[in-house]
């Protein structure tokens, strides 16, 4: 009975499910005795969910129409449109304006919506889109879901971003379908903590523009993390600066979600924004989006948009914000200098790591084994297509100094 698009479309065993086991294992478990690195939402070091206050204080003080009543518009209020820009484009806005680049923005249902929408609105059944060889799994069930092939693009040549795989892939998939859509999940990309330098970003650009003589190119950047680049707020930002003035049949859309920024994660709010040197495209975007979203999910949380309409009318909400996630963005730096400086002891390999929630592990075989192998010790890690994912976000830092050794230990275990 089931409609053929989705017979044998299932979900593997990611981060939810392995959670799930996690919640049984403590039943019975000291906690203690756990290492659970699966989800990536922040936990302090007593692995207690860390939530803004000047985040509940705003929720729990908005009326009741703003927490239970309908959204003002099918693609977001104006209000949340207003502040998500302001959050993301405010030092490049003049830029923008100088150089006639327009944007716009719809909400989505999470960064996930903006994905969502960016696949169906853009891509024909049966394409095939340009995903990261090390990559957020969501994007495959994504593709799957809108009827598309995917392939991968080597992301790292030693320790940087391989710029030669990148433009060869590109060029040779445009070629053939005229049309690309690429995801750069940038900066502190999930599931490697790798961020571009602007340098790289320049050359990303350079390679979309002579993409752009064969076909159309949407870039689709996934800024989930941005927040906690430890390069700090303004060079997080920095490469959309590069997004002006672009040829008109280059599209950029930004990914982006309130849920790690502003730890948001259960009201699932997001949104697209759109930019671009064509007007035309722009009209396109603002008609086509409000569709997907009222066929998707008709519109998303009141609450979660009004949160951030407050934050950006009120400079002290704001501060207040900014000075918390400075103090959280040092609690991550030492968990990943804890990992990896005993990952070094052991001589265990990981992906180049800049800053952000994760760190990846590449392993090419043996990897149910190893994996089998730390569960028996009451450790759970995300496995990957090609390695496992480490969630320095959720593991409290005394647990990360033995965790490197353990992994090392599993992987060591089956090498022949």
């Amino acid at each position: 009975m089931l409609s053929k698009k989705l017979i044998n479309k299932k979900l593997g065993q990611g981060a939810f499910a392995m959670a799930r086991q996690v919640k049984e294992l403590k039943k019975t478990t000291d906690n203690s005795k756990i290492i659970n690195s699966t989800i990536g939402t922040f936990f302090d070091n007593n692995e207690n969910l860390l939530i803004f206050d000047t985040v509940e204080k705003i929720y729990k003080e908005l009326p009741p129409v703003d927490i239970f009543g309908y959204a003002s518009g099918v693609s977001g209020s104006a209000e949340y449109k207003e502040a998500v820009k302001k959050d993301i484009l405010s030092n490049h806005l003049d830029l923008f304006t100088k150089t006639k680049t327009y944007i716009d923005v719809t909400a989505t249902a999470g960064g996930t919506g903006a994905i969502h929408n960016t696949f169906k609105g853009y891509a024909e059944e049966g394409d095939t889109i340009l995903l990261p060889n090390f990559m957020w799994e969501a994007y495959v069930n994504l593709s799957q879901a809108n009827n598309l092939n995917y392939q991968t693009y080597n992301l790292f040549d030693n320790n940087s971003f391989d710029l030669k795989d990148f433009s060869e892939k590109i060029l040779t998939l445009i070629k053939k379908q005229k049309k690309v859509i690429i995801v750069i999940n940038d900066p502190c990309q999930n599931p490697t903590g790798y961020s571009l330098s602007f340098e790289e970003w320049e050359a990303v650009i350079e390679i979309l523009k002579k993409a752009s003589s064969y076909g159309e190119v949407i870039l689709l950047n996934d800024i989930a993390y941005i927040d906690y680049d430890f390069r700090g707020k303004e060079l997080s930002r920095k490469h959309f600066s590069l997004f002006a003035n672009l040829p008109k049949n280059i599209f950029v859309i930004l990914a982006y979600s309130m849920s790690k920024s502003f730890t948001c994660y259960g009201l699932r709010s997001g949104a697209q924004i759109a930019i671009s040197s064509s007007q035309e495209i722009m009209e396109e975007f603002s008609y086509s989006s409000e569709f997907l979203c009222r066929t998707s999910w008709s519109n998303i949380s009141k609450g979660g948009m009004a949160i951030l309409s407050e934050i950006f009318n009120n400079d002290n909400y704001l501060n207040e914000i900014d000075a918390n996630r400075i103090e959280w963005v040092k609690l991550l730096k030492e968990r990943a200098k804890v990992f990896l400086e005993n990952a070094e002891k052991e001589n265990l390999n990981h992906c180049p790591f800049k800053g952000g929630f994760f760190i990846t592990i590449p392993i090419s075989e043996h990897k149910e084994k190893i994996l089998k192998y730390l569960i028996e010790k009451n450790i759970f890690v995300l496995p990957l297509k090609n390695g496992i994912r480490v969630a320095i976000c959720s593991v409290p830092t005394e647990k990360l100094k033995k965790l490197p050794k353990e992994i090392k230990k599993a992987i060591d275990n089956f090498q022949i």
